[in-house]
């Protein structure tokens, strides 16, 4: 969570975020939302890299300047000169942190966590996906790996958008075409 918790490994940080979410979902109280919430922000701000710096304008004096991702004593913390403050105190300013974060290079609104791998890739759009599957010609299972989930979900995704695959012929000519394996490229 990134808000001053101290010592403790991160599977055992993983799993009270795990406990605190599943409670959070199970109660409806408003509380339990504006947690799970909070929590959801601060898995945004924790995947950020190291050394990811954006800046806030117009706020309170105790939030402008030039914020810079950094660990301290193994928590996640943000630096703006002598000042450090943690993931959840910006949360109050999530609209503008996560404007600041766009500013920077980081498409906050296209952000998702794929379940295995726990980090920030891109949505895959229509059009990403027919690129790069047609247009690039690349297989179910490298467009998986590069999107961190697995090659029935890629399948299912094309179903839903209504985009064609290619048949196994197909498949087979490119992949002799390409050097591939023919049984991974479809």
């Amino acid at each position: 969570m990134g808000d001053g918790e101290g010592g403790g490994s991160g599977d055992e940080k993983e799993t009270k975020k795990r406990i605190m979410r599943r409670t959070a979902k199970k109660r409806k109280s408003p509380i339990a939302k504006v947690r799970a919430n909070v929590i959801k922000f601060c898995e945004i701000l924790d995947h950020l890299p190291i050394n990811f710096r954006f800046k806030l304008n117009n706020l309170s004096k105790d939030f402008n300047g030039s914020w810079e991702k950094t660990v301290l004593n193994g928590t996640i913390a943000w630096r703006n000169g002598p000042r450090i403050l943690f993931n959840s105190s910006f949360f109050l300013k999530r609209k503008q942190v996560f404007e600041a974060i766009e500013e920077a290079g980081y498409p906050v609104g296209q952000l998702h966590f794929p379940d295995k791998r726990r980090k920030i890739v891109p949505r895959l759009t229509k059009e990403k996906l027919e690129e790069l599957y047609h247009g690039e010609k690349k297989s179910l299972g490298e467009i998986a790996k590069q999107y961190g989930c697995s090659k029935q979900n890629i399948m299912v995704l094309m179903e839903r958008l209504g985009l064609k695959r290619r048949t196994p012929s197909q498949t087979r000519i490119e992949a002799i075409k390409g050097g591939n394996n023919a049984r991974n490229c479809r």
